[in-house]
């Protein structure tokens, strides 16, 4: 049976903030802060949209993220193997986005996991190579209602969310 040690504990919460600041920056567009999350020579297999330098996905995701579409991921079960240096590392990921195909906005969410290798240098740990598995999507017309009008998006009291550093997560208040 596994144990934990405190050095296992602590490379384990390590690791979970990684994935939590990849959720973070990834849903605000903040390029800087997503880089933080790989180290420079990382892999990125994402489905059939990307596979090759994880930095390169990265710019080229900005360019697209920056347009303002809304995009949250969420993060849920994360299974560590720690050996050594070396993290294996399974996360269960909800992800909800919004597109426009033929002038006409189209909300998916999609159930997945990525798998990444992380790697420990010099005391900190980042993801080394990742690799994306999709078990299920849905795709619908979108009809944001706000709770059936209970709450007004264009009321000066409303925070509403956004790309870049005017976010509530970086303004504070």
């Amino acid at each position: 049976m596994y144990k934990n040690t405190i050095e296992t504990v602590i490379a384990k919460q390590d690791i979970h903030d990684v994935i939590m600041r990849y959720a973070r920056a990834i849903d605000r567009a903040d390029g800087p802060l997503l880089h933080s999350c790989y180290w420079d020579d990382a892999m990125e297999e994402h489905g059939s949209s990307y596979n090759g330098p994880a930095h390169d996905y990265i710019d080229g995701a900005m360019e697209r993220l920056l347009k303002g579409d809304v995009m949250m991921h969420l993060a849920g079960n994360i299974h560590v193997e720690l050996e050594g240096d070396i993290a294996w590392v399974e996360t269960y990921l909800l992800t909800f986005a919004r597109f426009q195909k033929d002038g006409e906005d189209w909300d998916t969410l999609t159930g997945g996991r990525v798998f990444d290798k992380f790697m420990c240098r010099d005391g900190e740990w980042r993801i080394a190579h990742r690799k994306m598995a999709f078990d299920w999507n849905r795709d619908m017309p979108s009809s944001e209602g706000w709770c059936l009008g209970l709450f007004k998006p264009e009321d000066p009291r409303m925070i509403m969310g956004c790309k870049g550093k005017e976010d509530l997560s970086y303004s504070r208040f």
